[in-house]
């Protein structure tokens, strides 16, 4: 009975594992395959990455993807921070009303929020640009930063502010040298929620970018009518492993626990 349990336990985690990552598995070797049609296996090149570092099309698009995202990263982490310090010296009714109201933010499809700036900004005539994917974008993702880092807070003791409090500290002083260090883990978790969102985001660039915003999903999305090959697996390939790098930056300077505990935390 224990041998059926364990190789129905083996094969269901095999299913899930190949489920997960067989796409990325197939993007990354088609990304090394020489044949251009990919249709068959043509040997090991680089030439493919090459080509697509080198475009001057995919340079622009990342520099265009990677100030987005870093500036909707730090909107994000700025506002969520600010929001949570803020709302736990509220009634108690109140969070419950500022809690709602961010996962309202977090179960309403992206398109909503999207959409309704856009008829706001041709309401008033504004032009479109990468700006308003800034904002759509911090509006959206910061919600996920403010989970995570009320989670956070949630768990920090009062006695902390108490102490600091009896031995004459002012409450600025008590938010610099006290709140925000034991919120510091999961703030960079929340901006890392929303730096890698804002990569991937294709609905916001889309509605609100215009002709000036072209990211690396849109320039993905452009190659892909004309049929799926080898450069636009290459340029999946690098974005992934970009991803993986800031990650492990992360973790490197904050710990895999802290990591991973204020993402538990945050879910």
């Amino acid at each position: 009975m224990k041998l059926r349990q364990h190789w129905f336990s083996a094969i269901m985690s095999a299913i899930v594992f190949v489920f997960l990552f067989l796409p990325i598995v197939v993007v990354f070797r088609d990304a090394f395959n020489a044949n251009k049609t990919l249709l068959t296996w043509g040997g090991f090149t680089f030439k493919w990455f090459a080509e697509a570092l080198s475009g001057e099309r995919f340079q622009n698009a990342f520099v265009m993807s990677l100030t987005i995202a870093i500036i909707v990263m730090l909107l994000s982490m700025i506002f969520a921070s600010l929001g949570a310090i803020g709302m736990a010296k509220l009634p108690a009714k109140v969070r419950t009303f500022y809690e709602s109201a961010i996962f309202l933010r977090i179960t309403l499809p992206e398109i909503v929020i999207v959409v309704g700036l856009f008829i706001v900004a041709r309401m008033f005539g504004l032009k479109l640009g990468p700006a308003w994917v800034v904002i759509a974008q911090t509006l959206i993702y910061s919600a996920y930063a403010a989970v995570t880092i009320n989670a956070r807070l949630a768990n920090v003791s009062s006695l902390y502010e108490k102490a600091a409090m009896d031995l004459g500290a002012s409450q600025t002083r008590i938010i610099w040298t006290i709140t925000l260090p034991l919120l510091a883990p999961s703030i960079f978790v929340g901006g890392l929620l929303a730096f890698t969102f804002s990569l991937d985001s294709v609905v916001s660039p889309t509605f609100l970018g215009g002709p000036s915003a072209e990211t690396i999903p849109l320039l993905i999305m452009g190659m892909i009518k004309k049929g799926v090959s080898a450069e636009v697996n290459a340029i999946g390939v690098i974005m992934s492993v970009f991803n993986i790098l800031v990650l492990l930056i992360v973790v490197r300077f904050i710990g895999i626990r802290q990591v991973a505990g204020s993402a538990v935390k945050g879910s």
